[in-house]
């Protein structure tokens, strides 16, 4: 295949997939309209744990907690953000 593939190029040639009707709609998707209705009421998030932070890049710079150099791009490394020569890889 051509490193420069348009979307266009993984489209099906047919007007209508196998699996449609003549509603435009997937054969047997019924489930669509009714999933939302369904309340979530089994999932918990008691054992989920928050997203951290592991990278952070301004673009003006900020300081290294660690060697005070300013820099754009800094890392978490024991809660603190340090630049990448201080970050124990």
């Amino acid at each position: 295949m051509v490193e420069d593939a348009s979307l266009e190029d993984f489209l099906d040639a047919g007007d209508e997939s196998e699996d449609e009707g003549e509603s435009g709609t997937a054969a047997g998707d019924d489930t669509a309209e009714t999933e939302s209705d369904v309340p979530d009421t089994g999932v918990s998030t008691d054992a989920v744990d928050p997203a951290v932070t592991t990278y952070a890049w301004s673009p003006e710079g900020a300081a290294c907690a660690e060697c005070g150099e300013v820099v754009e791009r800094r890392w978490t490394q024991d809660s603190l953000l340090v630049c990448g020569a201080c970050k124990s890889w």
